[in-house]
């Protein structure tokens, strides 16, 4: 059973099963809304997301439970991310000058 009929009839159906998998998993995985409450549990990293349509502007904090899209504008979140990018900063530091 011959799948391809052609060498273009092949470069089309790979470019049609490449294209969907990765535009529409890009638009999907992401924040469409935010959350202005304090995080309680335990934060291990953060990210912040631009604003994309239907994505909106975010911080994206990394939790033992998950991912937490948090309003960029409350003061706990820039508080909350300055200090874990202050303790990354830091920590690349000590790795890059210890022995």
């Amino acid at each position: 059973m011959q799948l391809c009929y052609g060498p273009m009839a092949c470069l089309a159906l790979f470019l049609l099963l490449t294209a969907t998998g990765t535009g529409a998993d890009k638009v999907h995985n992401c924040c469409k809304e935010v959350s202005r409450q304090k995080i309680t549990v335990p934060i291990i990293g953060a990210r912040t997301q631009k604003k994309n349509p239907p994505c909106v502007k975010a911080v994206i904090f990394e939790t033992e439970d998950g991912e937490i899209c948090s309003h960029w504008k409350e003061a706990w979140v820039q508080h909350t991310f300055i200090q874990l990018e202050t303790t990354r900063r830091s920590l690349n530091t000590q790795n890059t000058t210890s022995p």
